[in-house]
């Protein structure tokens, strides 16, 4: 078969790629231990290595002891030279974060929004990367990395619905990528909280997950043995605007137009705008606000434990935002998610709770561009919409 053009530049890439995934995972490491776990010659290993070493994306450290000859020097991931920036977008500001490629933060940002137009978004979000950026002038900025609340078409860097912001169909990273000059990624709160958790913590290497993120909005990122993933057509996640039979109470319409989602029962969101419609205080979640988080925690609880059966996921992890970081809240969503599997054959799977702040949002979403680095092939399909929040 005749090679199509590029295919070299490629192999090339493809090539880089495996070397740096395995520095990324057992670093510091021998260029022979590469060889061996890539399948790459030692010849090819030392030239994409020393090319790597210029480009600063691997640095040398402590030599592997030698029984003859000159010892082998071991490699790691660079520190400095090359960093990625990571924006969790809020109603409020944008939070910017720098992370180098060993997931390592080493300047942050936040810069204030006058409103949650997409230009005053945007031209908030530039500001905060150049002023992260000009912190560490002397390193290249790969690329950047956005958390929006919402439905994000990752594919083509659309917004298609936050109701946080008010947005619909908003091109955010077309308009980014020309503000800032550099390559840029979008995802929702929830998959760039699991981009955290995956691209450098090994415990969850392969795994089956549910991740769930409780803020300003809900989302469910799907994690199949270790890869996010978003579905046939993107709606993989769409765990928020999933339908609540709601009994005797009062309707509860949703920003997407329908009404009894779960946002509306369950979300920062949709709380306030309960506590608003029943004329109590909605400056606080709690006092006269306790039947109404009662409620929010218990359908929360049922409805993670339903989807959790439906996957049958070897962990859970329960990410609050620091809007819902409230300990009787996320104490009673549990409760009602262990009791759902009280009666099941088999037992309800690990299940871990965590706080998804704006310093771990950030970092997940700078994340999703190191991800870019140490993967050899990434497919359409795995680059499609995304209905996670």
């Amino acid at each position: 078969m005749k090679p199509r053009a590029g295919s070299k530049a490629l192999i090339r890439e493809i090539n880089e790629a495996l070397v740096l995934d395995v520095v990324r995972a057992q670093g510091p490491v021998a260029r022979a231990v590469i060889a061996a776990r890539t399948g790459l010659s030692a010849a090819t290993v030392t030239g994409i290595a020393g090319k790597l070493l210029q480009t600063g994306l691997l640095s040398e450290t402590d030599a592997v002891p030698s029984t003859g000859g000159r010892p082998a020097r071991l490699l790691e991931l660079g520190s400095g030279t090359v960093l990625a920036a990571g924006v969790r977008l809020s109603g409020t500001e944008a939070f910017v974060t720098l992370v180098n490629l060993r997931g390592e933060m080493v300047a942050s940002h936040r810069e204030a929004l006058p409103s949650t137009s997409p230009e005053a978004a945007e031209a908030a979000i530039a500001r905060a990367v150049a002023a992260a950026a000009a912190r560490r002038p002397a390193a290249t900025l790969t690329g950047v990395g956005v958390a929006v609340s919402g439905v994000v078409d990752q594919a083509t860097g659309v917004v298609r619905h936050s109701g946080s912001l008010g947005w619909e169909n908003v091109p955010l990273r077309d308009r980014l990528a020309e503000l800032t000059g550099a390559p840029v990624i979008l995802d929702s709160y929830v998959n760039s909280f699991a981009s955290g958790l995956l691209l450098f913590d090994g415990r969850l290497a392969g795994r089956d997950l549910l991740l769930f993120s409780v803020g300003p909005s809900l989302g469910a990122s799907v994690v199949v043995k270790g890869r996010i993933h978003r579905g046939f057509n993107g709606s993989a996640g769409g765990f928020a605007h999933s339908r609540v039979c709601a009994g005797t109470a009062a309707v509860r319409p949703c920003h997407c137009g329908s009404v009894n989602c779960l946002e509306t029962w369950s979300s920062h969101w949709g709380i306030l705008r309960e506590l608003e419609r029943r004329g109590k205080d909605a400056e606080t979640l709690s006092g006269d606000g306790e039947e109404v988080m009662t409620d929010a925690a218990d359908k929360l609880g049922t409805a993670m434990a339903n989807a959790a059966k439906m996957f049958g996921p070897e962990r859970v992890v329960m990410a609050f935002t620091r809007e819902m970081d409230l300990s009787a809240f996320a104490a009673r969503t549990e409760r009602m998610f262990r009791l759902q599997y009280a009666h099941e054959n088999t037992p309800a799977p690990e299940l871990e709770l965590a706080t998804a702040d704006e310093p771990a949002l950030a970092r997940g979403a700078a994340y999703n561009v190191l991800a870019r680095m140490f993967t050899a092939e990434v497919s359409e399909s795995d680059a499609g919409p995304s209905a996670a929040v």
